[in-house]
């Protein structure tokens, strides 16, 4: 391949790699955890990694994996499935599903406790009761406003209305975006007719 060529396929590479990690940072929030690695048992899968971002990809390429530990300049990548959030802790400060390792980084992905769904509807055209029911299809439950500001709390945001369990339909936002109104609490719109959040399992 001539000298010219090689450099237009190498700087091809190189932006589809920095597209890739911008889009693993704006979709997904993590909690990081300096210093910790996974436990053998807990691990999917060992991978090689130029860099902690391109170890979060790979996670996230993958449809089980939740956390990512990686260590440079090794470049050891540890995938796995378990949630380290989630986990109670097995000693002061310490979580149960990771152990004490200089140099590593553990990052494990958010999971929102809501999702904001449409289903077979159009937008903005469910009742209350059909709100109720689209959640039901979906082998969950309506959303209390509990769960939505508990969302916001670990960063969610949707410039969506959406109706709760209580009656009530709104959204949450974490700064002001044009075209949305901005309140550190939910924005009630109280609607005839809305989107619906539900509670994730």
């Amino acid at each position: 391949m001539p000298l010219f060529g090689y450099k237009i396929v190498t700087f091809c590479f190189k932006m589809l790699t920095i597209i890739q990690i911008c889009s693993a940072e704006q979709n997904f929030k993590h909690k990081a955890r300096i210093n910790y690695k996974l436990k053998a048992e807990q691990i999917l899968e060992e991978i090689r990694s130029n860099s902690l971002a391109n170890c979060l990809i790979y996670c996230r390429m993958q449809q089980d994996c939740i956390t990512a530990s990686f260590k440079s300049p090794a470049g050891n990548c540890l995938l796995s499935s378990y949630d380290t959030i989630d986990d109670s802790g097995s000693g002061p400060g310490i979580p149960g599903g990771l152990v004490y390792a200089e140099g590593w980084t553990t990052m494990t992905r958010i999971r929102y406790p809501v999702f904001h769904a449409v289903g077979q509807y159009s937008i903005y055209s469910m009742t209350f009761e059909q709100a109720q029911q689209q959640c039901v299809d979906y082998g969950t439950t309506m959303a209390t406003p509990s769960d939505l500001l508990q969302a916001r709390s670990l960063g969610y945001q949707a410039c969506v209305v959406g109706w709760l369990s209580d009656g009530t339909n709104g959204y949450v936002m974490q700064y002001p975006v044009q075209g949305c109104l901005f309140s550190e609490s939910i924005i009630i719109y109280n609607s005839p007719l809305a989107n619906v959040y539900c509670k994730l399992n």
